[in-house]
């Protein structure tokens, strides 16, 4: 069950203090994955030391990272946001020219069919995301039957631990195959692929190592090891990899060759790198990148968008660059009490639950109902609060819809079928 952690909560803390905290994160994730229904509880608990642990130098990046990830698995969309600003995390991001000039002489075009037409003629393709912002899961899902259709047929995820066929067999994704894939837009683009037809790929790191710099180099290695035996074994194939934050970089950071650059030096292959975590909205709009800001004031951008002139992308000076694409998305507010990047999907509509009574602080959940297994993952949920509307966004078909309070004992049952 511990490869399915996320690789920081398996990383050596220095000092007790530090040590009892992160046995603190670690009690917490195991909790949840031992009891995968009850989304609320680990946040609930998080939240019960921010008076200690969020005030602790030390601890607070890791700490606040985590309630943005759990914020965002329960539908929070503005809370993950504002728990990750408050992690205080400053990625390196090129300090490229962000004033009007330079976006002089380009226009802004769609993401999703530039990247379709440039992955057609590539080999392996890797889009990275911020494991707290769920609509890069939804972008990518936007591409992959089009992608299917230019031939990529494996798909490698970096939140599935070690499987054998049985997911791939299932059909669908389940609380022991994954971290990440607990959130329901992450599950939703699990579930897309196998049903278009894709073989999912793990490639996660599961072995030992010493300190952070040991553990960074040994994860990077055995991933770009894993995916190019993949291709080892069946040399014709096309491979699309979904993976978190820098390991689609493929020039180094801070002295480290991530996973992409590992895997081009393998395999020879020259992999279409897209990095959307760069040029997003954050909580505070001061923490927003210069250019971002640039491009969202001159072009008021209302999809995800790359910016075009001639034969050329828009990325950053040569010299910092260690990506092919540039993903800019626009900034989402809310609609209907959702978040508005659902508007990504257009198979989704809001649907209004009617509940036998009101509740307050309590998680509302639609599970599919043909997907009869234990683990089952939500399609969506959200965390309702006294005086707030039961409204879900849900794809036609038929769900079974739970009302579960903070420890996961359930409260309310109903079928609601979506036309």
């Amino acid at each position: 069950m511990k490869r399915l952690i996320p690789f920081l909560f398996l990383t050596c803390l220095a000092g007790s203090a530090a040590a009892q905290n992160g046995d603190l994160f670690s009690s917490v994730a195991m909790r949840f994955l031992s009891y995968p229904a009850n989304y609320l509880k680990p946040l609930d608990t998080l939240l019960s030391f921010q008076s200690t642990i969020g005030k602790d130098a030390r601890m607070r990046p890791r700490f606040f990272n985590e309630l943005a990830t759990y914020s965002s698995f329960i539908g929070n969309y503005r809370d993950a946001l504002r728990y990750y600003d408050s992690a205080g995390f400053r990625e390196q991001v090129p300090a490229s020219p962000s004033g009007p000039d330079a976006f002089s002489g380009y226009r802004p075009a769609s993401a999703r069919q530039t990247i379709i037409r440039m992955a057609a003629s590539r080999q392996v393709t890797i889009i990275n995301e911020a494991h707290h912002v769920p609509y890069h899961r939804l972008f990518t899902k936007s591409l992959l039957q089009e992608l299917y259709n230019a031939g990529y047929r494996y798909l490698a995820l970096e939140t599935l631990g070690s499987f054998d066929d049985e997911l791939n067999n299932r059909k669908y994704p389940v609380a022991k195959d994954g971290y990440y894939s607990h959130e329901p837009l992450y599950a939703d683009m699990v579930r897309t692929a196998l049903n278009i037809g894709y073989r999912l790929v793990s490639y996660e790191f599961n072995g030992s190592c010493t300190g952070r710099e040991d553990c960074i180099m040994k994860r990077e290695q055995h991933q770009a090891e894993q995916l190019h035996q993949v291709l080892q074994k069946d040399p014709a194939a096309k491979m699309l990899v979904h993976v978190g934050y820098s390991h689609l970089r493929e020039a180094p950071l801070n002295g480290i060759e991530w996973m992409a650059a590992r895997f081009k030096k393998l395999s020879g292959i020259d992999p279409l790198t897209i990095n959307q975590e760069f040029m997003r909205e954050t909580f505070n709009p001061a923490l927003q990148h210069p250019a971002y800001n640039t491009a969202m004031k001159l072009f008021k951008l209302q999809e995800p968008s790359v910016f075009v002139k001639a034969d050329s992308l828009w990325n950053f000076a040569p010299a910092d660059r260690s990506c092919d694409i540039l993903v800019f998305h626009p900034p989402y507010g809310m609609a209907q009490g959702r978040p508005d990047y659902y508007r990504l999907d257009a198979t989704r509509k809001p649907v209004t639950v009617r509940l036998k009574k009101a509740y307050d602080h309590v998680m509302i959940q639609a599970y599919i109902a043909a997907e009869k297994d234990a683990g089952r993952l939500p399609a969506d949920q959200l965390l309702l609060e006294r005086g707030n509307e039961a409204r879900l966004m849900l794809a036609a078909g038929e769900y079974d819809v739970v009302v579960r309070d903070g420890e996961g004992e359930i409260l309310e049952i109903k079928t609601v079928t979506v036309q």
